[in-house]
C-alpha cells in the first residue's frame, strides 16, 4: 500500500522548486518517516518545529511560534503516540494564532477526527487532513482477531488456566463463527477490510452506512437498515466516526432490542457505545462479551469493564505495530506535498 505511496511523494518531491520556501509548523519531527524523502521536503520548505506537550502547553507554543518565526503556511502534527497528554482538542485556542496568520493547511495523524473543529476550519479556509491509509489494514486485522477473541471467549478461557481451571465446564462453550452474523456499523476502508477478513472465516456479514455502497464494493456483504442490523446480527462491529448522530449508538435502548448473548466490538471511538448500558448488559447477559480497543473516558476504562471477565480490552493499540508510524509520517508528509504543490492536500476531510 505504502509503496504507492512513496513513490508519489519521490516523483512530487524530485520536481519541487527551491526558489522560495513557504514556512511550515510540526509538532515533533518526522523521525520514523523515510529521512531521504524528508531531506528532500526540507529543499522545498522551511521547517520549525515544537515539542508535544499539554493542550494549554502547545497553544503556548504555537503563539510563540507564529509570533517569532511566522506566518506559516501549514502546521503537521507528528504524534509521539508514547508520550502523554496528546494535545488534543484541535480547536480555535490551540490553532487560532496559526489560521489568523494564514495558515491553510492542518494535518494530523490517525483516520478519525472528531477532535477537530471542522467547522471552524472549513468558516476560515483552512483544510484538514488525515491519514486514513495507515490505519485500515491494521485496526482491520486487530478487529478480526478481536472477534475471534469474543467468538471463542479466549480471555476468559486464558484467566481459567492461568487460575489453574482447566476447561472450567462453567464457561460458555465459543461460539462458531460459520453459523453467526456480523453486523458491520460503517463501511469505510476499515469496514470493508473486516467484512473480508470474517468473510473467510464463514462468517455471514451484513452491514448498515450512511449510504449503500455499489455493488462492486459490497463484496458479499448485504446492505441492510440499522435496525435490522441490530436484530439480525450475533456480533456487532462498530466503524463508523463518533459524530453527535453516533455518539451512544449502542445504548440501553438498542441492548434491550438485540438478540441474547450477542457480541460487542468495538475498534472506532468509545463514546459510540454508552459504557454503563454496556456493562448492565454484559452483567444481565444480554451482551455475551464484549471485545474493546476504545473506550469514551479514555485512558480512563470503565470499572465495570475492567471487573467483568466477558470482556477482552485492549489500550487503544489496533492500529500500532511496528511499521505504522513510519508509514503515518509518510502519509502526514504527502498531505504536505500534495498542499504545497496543488493546494490541497491529498486526504482533505473537508471543503474550503
Amino acid at each position: 500500500m505504502f509503496s504507492s505511496v512513496i513513490h508519489q511523494l519521490r516523483s512530487m518531491l524530485s520536481t519541487a522548486t527551491t526558489d522560495s520556501k513557504p514556512k511550515v509548523l510540526i509538532l515533533n519531527s518526522p523521525d520514523k518517516a523515510p529521512s531521504e524523502y524528508v531531506a528532500q521536503l526540507k529543499e522545498m520548505v522551511e521547517f520549525h518545529s515544537i515539542e508535544q506537550g499539554s493542550h494549554d502547553v502547545v497553544t503556548g507554543r504555537i503563539a510563540e511560534a507564529v509570533k517569532e518565526k511566522g506566518p506559516f503556511v501549514a502546521y503537521v502534527v507528528f504524534i509521539n503516540w508514547w508520550s502523554r497528554p496528546f494535545p488534543w482538542p484541535m480547536d480555535q485556542a490551540l490553532v487560532g494564532p496559526l489560521v489568523e496568520t494564514g495558515c491553510k493547511m492542518i494535518s494530523s495523524g490517525g483516520a478519525g477526527y472528531d477532535f477537530v473543529d471542522i467547522k471552524y476550519m472549513s468558516a476560515n479556509g483552512v483544510y484538514y487532513a488525515n491519514t486514513p491509509e495507515m490505519p485500515a489494514l491494521r485496526t482491520a486485522d486487530s478487529t478480526a482477531m478481536m472477534i475471534l477473541q469474543a467468538l471463542r471467549g479466549s480471555s476468559q478461557r486464558e484467566a481459567d488456566a492461568r487460575a489453574g481451571r482447566w476447561f472450567d465446564p462453567a464457561t460458555p462453550l465459543a461460539k462458531d463463527a460459520r453459523c453467526s452474523t456480523l453486523g458491520i456499523v460503517g463501511m469505510g476502508k476499515i469496514g470493508k477490510f473486516v467484512s473480508q477478513h470474517m468473510q473467510h472465516f464463514g462468517m455471514k456479514v451484513i452491514y448498515h452506512n450512511r449510504n449503500r455502497l455499489p455493488p462492486d464494493e459490497e463484496n458479499g456483504a448485504e446492505y441492510v437498515d440499522f435496525e435490522t442490523l441490530i436484530l439480525r446480527s450475533d456480533v456487532i462491529s462498530l466503524h463508523c466516526p463518533l459524530t453527535e448522530s453516533t455518539r451512544h449508538l449502542l445504548n440501553k435502548e438498542v441492548f434491550d432490542r438485540m438478540k441474547k448473548d450477542m457480541i460487542i466490538v468495538n475498534t472506532s471511538r468509545g463514546a459510540v457505545i454508552d459504557e454503563d448500558a454496556l456493562v448492565e448488559a454484559l452483567e444481565s447477559r444480554k451482551v455475551l462479551r464484549a471485545a474493546l480497543d476504545v473506550y469514551e473516558f479514555e485512558p480512563k476504562i470503565h470499572p465495570g469493564l475492567i471487573a467483568s471477565k466477558h470482556t477482552t480490552i485492549l489500550p487503544h493499540c489496533a492500529v500500532a505495530n511496528e511499521t505504522f508510524e513510519r508509514d503515518q509520517q509518510t502519509e502526514l508528509l504527502l498531505n504536505l506535498e500534495t498542499f504545497i504543490k496543488t493546494g490541497k492536500p491529498i486526504n482533505a476531510v473537508n471543503d474550503v
